[in-house]
């Protein structure tokens, strides 16, 4: 397995690139759900878009600010190992000696006080898929612990740009089995998405915007036109 190796600097510099070049232009803004919001340790969140990745660096970066670690696929990582230095750390999931590896590295995260942040689901999944299906190994880092579930929703509104919802519930697993845990944080997480989606739907004020928001496209078109009537 690959280890993380986080370098502080290089997190600076890819905090504000990620924030300016890539969130911002992208997104109208990012709103997260107050009234839950997790404590350092496992979070297993909802995976969707290519995109879930960035959002819950920059909700790391400007809200919860944990020493987190993400895993990931040996793979990506070999393509891409400047994320070692953001707190990844990988599986090799056909390799079940690598894998114990793993599981016995983020135990070792979890221990020390930081969070561990997986994606269950294993791969893209389109937010309105169901039910919510996970792998297996998600189960095999609970060892009693509570965890903190996460859904992202994407949603296009009244603004040019889409938004991102972000929305954590805690989650005390009671199943014994892990066949009986697996199918219990599914259907949390499944719960999860679909609460999120009411908010959206019912346009819910119990949310905070991440970043102050700029005007878009249609915005400054509306001031202009607004002027150009003053002046005629």
């Amino acid at each position: 397995m690959i280890e993380s190796h986080k370098k502080r600097w290089f997190n600076n510099v890819f905090s504000t690139f990620v924030r300016e070049r890539q969130i911002r232009p992208t997104f109208h803004n990012i709103y997260i759900r107050t009234d839950d919001i997790p404590t350092p340790g496992l979070i297993l969140s909802t995976h969707s878009a290519w995109w879930d990745g960035l959002v819950m660096y920059m909700v790391n970066e400007y809200f919860l600010r944990h020493d987190i670690h993400v895993l990931m696929d040996e793979d990506g990582l070999r393509r891409f190992p400047f994320f070692r230095h953001l707190g990844a750390f990988s599986v090799k999931k056909g390799s079940l000696s690598d894998v114990r590896a793993s599981l016995a590295y983020a135990n070792e995260l979890l221990t020390s006080g930081k969070s561990v942040w997986i994606y269950p689901q294993g791969r893209e999944v389109p937010q309105e898929q169901r039910p919510v299906e996970i792998e297996s190994g998600a189960t095999l880092l609970l060892n009693d612990r509570p965890i903190h579930l996460c859904a992202m929703y994407y949603a296009f509104e009244s603004h040019a740009e889409p938004v991102v919802y972000v929305r954590f519930r805690k989650h005390n697993v009671t199943s014994s089995t892990r066949r009986g845990q697996k199918q219990e944080i599914a259907q949390a997480l499944e719960q999860l998405y679909d609460d999120v989606r009411d908010d959206v739907i019912t346009r819910s004020t119990a949310y905070t915007a991440l970043f102050r928001s700029r005007r878009n496209l249609a915005e400054w078109t509306e001031t202009l036109v607004r002027l150009g009537r003053r002046e005629s």
